[in-house]
């Protein structure tokens, strides 16, 4: 049996087998920093988008509300799907199906976590680089390795995966390893 996540495209929509319960962790976060209060949170996700104050004013008045309910049904969607997550047999591992009605909320939904795991762990684009993940806090490091399992994510929803793994070289990415999430004391 493979330790590896791993992602197949089925009828209805996509089926992640192997999540370890690090990566189920992760994304059972995932409604939650969407969902956050956190200032830091809430300047990324709707940034000032007008160099008019007025016009900024305007946009937060009836923009940001329709955009905070997308975030909240965003959430919703997540929810529900975490919610039939499957334990493996023989295994602490498990499995996930996304269909294909939920993906653009998936995607949306990863990508906004993405986002907020980055900023409230006082990430740089540095610490996205292999010398700078050595060199960052445990905290950013795990950051980043929950960081990098969202974005393996979102590649697969995207259609960015290799649909016959083992055909290609080695050392692809395609496998979806990443390593060291494990490794973390998650609570």
């Amino acid at each position: 049996m493979s330790d590896r996540m791993f992602a197949v495209a089925v009828d209805g929509g996509f089926l992640f087998g192997e999540l370890t319960p690090a990566m189920i962790d992760t994304l059972k976060g995932v409604p939650m920093l969407i969902e956050s209060s956190d200032a830091r949170v809430r300047d990324r996700l709707l940034p000032e988008t007008c160099s008019d104050d007025e016009d900024e004013a305007h946009w937060r008045a009836h923009a940001v509300p329709e955009l905070e309910r997308l975030f909240l049904s965003r959430a919703q969607v997540v929810r529900r799907d975490l919610a039939t997550v499957a334990q493996l047999p023989r295994s602490t591992n498990s499995m996930l199906l996304i269909p294909d009605e939920h993906v653009n909320a998936w995607l949306a939904a990863l990508n906004a976590a993405r986002l907020a795991l980055y900023v409230l762990n006082d990430m740089t684009e540095e610490h996205m680089t292999e010398e700078g993940l050595r060199n960052a806090t445990p905290k950013q490091q795990e950051a980043a390795l929950r960081i990098e399992l969202l974005a393996a994510m979102q590649g697969v929803l995207l259609g960015d995966f290799d649909e016959h793994p083992g055909d290609d070289d080695e050392g692809s990415d395609d496998d979806f390893d990443i390593d060291g999430l494990d490794d973390f004391v998650i609570g």
